[in-house]
């Protein structure tokens, strides 16, 4: 019931939100050193996020089961999205401000981004740890290691959200093995009314909000659900798309501007390689699926 409910308060609520995303001028800004076929995305809607984790939110409040972990999760994953939704509205401004030719780098944003996701993810680790989770054992390590955790797959998602139903889709298997969870079947409901307007070609774009939302809500699921170990093969994609941003960072400055990858996060460098958008987009899909599918037999097996 939650699930199709969510889904169809996503679907006209999404609908809504790009509506008003149209009047307002809340445009997205096309890297212009990305990929040329991106080019024609520059003012898609985007923020769209807002409106897909306030849905769930609201429908889970109204008609989900009520526990202490789902509360816990909700909590995280408002968080996580007040930072990105943060991090969005000073990206429209630098847009409007660039276009006038005034100055406006937000660069300091970043590290205080990241201290508060450390806030946040090591709040939830504090209740995980207060809660019997356990991922080496002292409590103090877990709660550091909990934290980490968060912080990464804050970070993974967002890296993870540059194809037209990308990020949406892979959470959405991700979220498969956690369908007892109280807050995860609102959260795929809302998710699969987002793809009805996200999937290629984009009408919106779910933004910063909607990517680190997602990526805080599904370690909190998994944290929860004491599933850790297994999250960096669920997530096995998103771990692949930060780390070929580090990497390709790195290496460029140890050799003064070489690159390994045609271009990252790794989504790019598939569609510099000759992919088209969707076929990345579905390739990655099923090799998700195959890792969620992975995850399932060994927990069950171990």
């Amino acid at each position: 019931m939650i699930l199709l409910v969510a889904s169809l308060a996503s679907v006209f609520g999404v609908a809504l939100f790009i509506r008003l995303a149209h009047h307002y001028g809340w445009g997205k800004s096309v890297r212009k050193d990305g990929p040329k076929s991106h080019l024609i995305k520059e003012g898609t809607p985007t923020m769209g996020g807002l409106a897909l984790i306030l849905i769930a939110l609201l429908i889970w409040l109204l008609i989900g089961a009520k526990t202490a972990d789902g509360l816990a999760v909700a909590l995280l994953t408002l968080g996580a999205g007040l930072g990105g939704f943060v991090d969005d509205l000073l990206s429209l401004r630098k847009k409007r401000l660039v276009a006038e030719g005034i100055d406006a780098s937000t660069g300091l944003f970043a590290r205080y981004r990241l201290l508060a996701q450390a806030v946040f993810a090591s709040l939830f680790a504090l209740y995980a740890v207060n809660s019997g989770q356990i991922m080496f054992g002292p409590g103090w390590l877990d709660i550091i290691a909990f934290t980490l955790v968060i912080m990464g797959a804050i970070n993974a998602l967002n890296f993870s959200d540059g194809l037209d139903g990308l990020a949406a889709g892979m959470t959405v298997i991700m979220l498969l093995p956690f369908l007892t969870h109280s807050f995860s079947l609102a959260l795929i409901g809302s998710l699969l009314g987002f793809l009805w307007h996200n999937a290629h070609p984009a009408r919106v774009f779910m933004g910063g909000v909607g990517s680190e939302a997602l990526g805080a809500a599904l370690a909190g699921i998994a944290i929860s659900s004491g599933w850790v170990w297994y999250l960096p093969l669920i997530a096995l994609i998103p771990v692949l798309e930060v780390l070929s941003v580090m990497i390709q960072v790195s290496y460029f400055k140890m050799t003064g501007g070489k690159r390994i990858f045609k271009m990252s996060p790794l989504h790019h460098h598939f569609e510099e390689s000759g992919w088209a958008e969707t076929q990345v987009v579905m390739r990655f899909w099923l090799m998700t699926a195959f890792c969620v599918a992975a995850a399932w037999f060994l927990q069950r097996a171990l």
